[in-house]
């Protein structure tokens, strides 16, 4: 579905790209990060195979099934899996297509990583910044495994989630959020329309990125998801029903209800924009300071803007204003349709 491109062609097409295979990389992205004791015995133990208990690796998996084309189901992934060539699979896995590693590392030395070479993986599992920072944590397993064995641990991974993260009528609602998200598009801007799907995140375009694919995903806790693949961004939203008042108070309870959060709120008011000022300034592991960020943006108290250069954070301006008319609305005190006071039994 293309929404738009601008004139001056600076801003890449936006589509809407569904299906459950994306759905299942990014829940066990999620999963990668969950306690194993809380999961399925057989996905727990196909994990603790892969050795990432950050789950990076699964992000850079997103563009297998784009390769692979439509339709994008499960089944679809796991037969694409059984048959691609290893070190092409891990060449995906390495980021030979993400522009951002390719830049950072060089195709060299991910390349040969991809097919073996032991030097190459360790060059890459030393760059700081690699990988998200994540490169030791997620790659330390999977770059010394031969590349069929690679395959072998990442398909049965796969195979568990799928039978234990994808729940019955997952497809339904993904296209429930296509819909959605083809009608918040409908009529908008490029970077208006992604602001509107990507739950606040202000893009700023990238020269590497001819196209920005929107694609919903189940996975609470994972507002948005950013990924690269070829020519494209992938920006990978979390589909939600459209919530009511009383809904959007729980969630901003929820992010309130922790005083760190409480702290860098103050922090990004007073100009605090970047996540790693926001790791010095609290003491904060960056995992848990990322996860505090998203709960933030989760209730719709903050916003993102950049892409892989640098991203910034700011406390939504907006926020203020539409959480009053919220609770106004819960409580009573006004009616939302028209803003004006509701009476009570003492007017009746």
């Amino acid at each position: 579905m293309i929404v738009g491109q601008s004139g001056r062609g600076e801003m890449p097409v936006v589509e809407v790209v569904t299906g459950t295979s994306f759905a299942l990389l990014v829940a066990l992205a999620r999963a990668s990060r969950e306690p194993r004791d809380g999961l399925e015995a057989e996905l727990a133990r196909a994990l603790d195979e892969l050795g990432d208990p950050v789950g990076e690796t699964w992000l850079n998996l997103l563009g297998i099934p784009l390769d692979a084309g439509p339709p994008h189901t499960v089944d679809r992934l796991l037969g694409v899996l059984e048959a691609i060539d290893p070190v092409e699979l891990r060449r995906h896995l390495l980021g030979r297509y993400a522009w951002s590693w390719c830049t950072l590392v060089g195709i060299d030395d991910i390349e040969a990583a991809a097919s073996g070479d032991s030097a190459a993986s360790r060059r890459l599992l030393a760059h700081p910044r690699y990988y998200g920072t994540h490169a030791r944590d997620s790659l330390t397993v999977l770059v010394a495994l031969e590349p069929e064995e690679t395959r072998r641990r990442i398909r049965r991974a796969v195979d568990a989630g799928a039978r234990t993260l994808i729940e019955e009528g997952a497809a339904e609602a993904l296209e429930i959020a296509e819909a959605r998200a083809a009608a918040a598009l409908t009529g908008a801007s490029p970077l208006e329309a992604i602001e509107r799907v990507a739950l606040g995140y202000r893009y700023i375009p990238e020269p590497e990125a001819e196209r920005v694919l929107l694609i919903p995903h189940l996975e609470p806790g994972l507002s948005l998801v950013l990924a690269q693949h070829r020519a494209a961004r992938l920006m990978a939203f979390r589909a939600k029903p459209a919530p009511g008042s009383e809904q959007q108070l729980v969630a901003l309870g929820r992010a309130l209800a922790d005083p760190k959060r409480i702290e860098i709120l103050g922090l990004l008011a007073r100009g605090v924009q970047r996540a790693s000022d926001l790791v010095d300034e609290t003491g904060l592991s960056r995992s848990t300071v990322h996860y505090h960020l998203s709960q933030l943006r989760e209730a719709g108290l903050i916003t993102l803007e950049g892409n892989a250069r640098a991203y910034r954070y700011a406390t939504w301006p907006a926020a203020a204003e539409s959480l009053a008319s919220l609770l106004a609305d819960v409580i009573g005190f006004t009616d939302s349709r028209t803003n004006t006071p509701r009476e009570g039994k003492e007017g009746q």
